[in-house]
């Protein structure tokens, strides 16, 4: 299934064949067929190379998860994307490790350094086995996860429940020690936990943030105009901070601070509204984002929206019954989600890329160009 703009065209590989045969491209099953597996890797690098580029365009990224079903099995899709570039990539799960591959581009490596040891440090790992895991593995040394489970084994070390804190700290370390891949400045996401600490800012969705808030069902009347008065002074902050946006001050940015700080001190005595209160405080840093890096949008609906089309696409046609039609799905989803977003035709675009490649810009092209133009200074 190919998506021949953002919203107009998931369509069934029937009808797309219908499609084109209509607007006058004599084509077979078999060749499109043979163009949706892209049997030559020609899409699928420019998809990647889409990825790797939006990565680097701007300062800041969003990003998403979706359920996803491959041959009857449950994997997951993860989107990432900015103003200028979505990205789909299919993986086996949604783990801290599974979004750090998307972000890299690779499978995670794991690396013991000053960075892994503080992250160790914060965790529930025993003092005991820290220093064993210290003696045991080479320091600031690459190793996949072969390499890595090799050294535990050859040193007597099980780690059973604290495997996965031990291995996100190490692959963590070893992603923000590389210089092969763009590092991702600010994440953008929900407060799902497998975000954290994978960029060195990260921001919260507003949005996500209040849908905790209208999970609550006040009895009372007197709970209901408390939860009404906080929603109204809520959202007038968020309305602030979006005008900050488009005129950040130094002036501003400490008002906000403050404003911030005065909402989250509230004391209702709804009990159940209190408490949720207290978590958007331990947020802070996260919601307040913006007031670091203006360019952050307040809320992750871009990319809510673009998990949504998978969820189409997977209603259309259930889901891929193989690798190869995953990654179909992942490569044409992400050229028909940065063509939109880049105002290109996608039928067009694809059309101009096969038959005159060397006189038509790959999206890739385009996005830089469209960062370039944006880093230039005005006025």
């Amino acid at each position: 299934m190919l998506a021949l703009g953002q919203d107009s065209a998931h369509v069934s590989q029937p009808a797309l064949l219908h499609f084109l045969r209509t607007v006058g491209v004599s084509i077979g099953t078999g060749t499109l067929a043979r163009l949706l597996l892209d049997t030559r890797g020609r899409w699928d690098s420019e998809a990647d190379a889409i990825h790797q580029t939006g990565l680097a365009s701007v300062n800041w990224v969003a990003t998403d998860q979706t359920s996803t079903r491959v041959d009857g099995q449950n994997v997951v899709c993860h989107v990432v994307g900015n103003t200028l570039f979505t990205s789909y990539h299919t993986r086996p799960g949604g783990t801290r490790q599974d979004v750090l591959a998307v972000l890299w581009g690779q499978e995670p490596v794991f690396r013991l350094n000053d960075e892994a040891l503080n992250s160790l440090a914060t965790t529930s790992l025993p003092p005991s086995l820290h220093k064993r895991l210290v003696l045991a593995l080479p320091w600031n040394t690459e190793l996949t996860g072969v390499e890595l489970r090799a050294q535990l084994t050859a040193a007597g070390i099980t780690l059973g429940r604290q495997q996965q804190q031990v291995s996100d700290a190490l692959a963590v370390a070893a992603y923000h020690a590389q210089t092969q891949a763009p590092i991702v400045a600010w994440l953008l996401s929900d407060d799902a936990t497998v975000y954290d600490h994978l960029s060195a800012g990260h921001g919260l969705c507003w949005v996500h943030d209040w849908r905790h808030y209208a999970k609550l069902r006040p009895m009372l009347a007197c709970h209901q105009r408390l939860l009404d008065a906080y929603r109204t002074d809520y959202w007038a902050l968020y309305r602030a901070l979006l005008a900050y946006r488009q005129a950040p001050t130094a002036e501003e940015r400490a008002r906000l601070i403050e404003a911030f700080a005065t909402l989250i001190a509230r004391e209702t005595g709804y009990a159940a509204l209190d408490a949720r209160i207290s978590k958007t405080a331990d947020k802070r840093t996260q919601l307040l984002a913006v007031l670091e890096l203006p360019d952050v949008p307040l809320h992750n609906n871009a990319m809510e929206l673009a998990a949504r089309r998978r969820v189409r696409k997977r209603d259309v046609s259930f889901g891929p019954q193989s690798r190869a039609g995953v990654r179909a799905w992942d490569t044409f989803q992400t050229l028909a989600a940065t063509a939109a977003k880049l105002s290109v035709g996608l039928f067009h675009y694809l059309r101009d890329r096969l038959m005159k490649p060397d006189t038509t810009s790959s999206l890739a092209e385009r996005i830089v160009e469209r960062s370039r133009l944006a880093q230039q200074p005005t006025g």
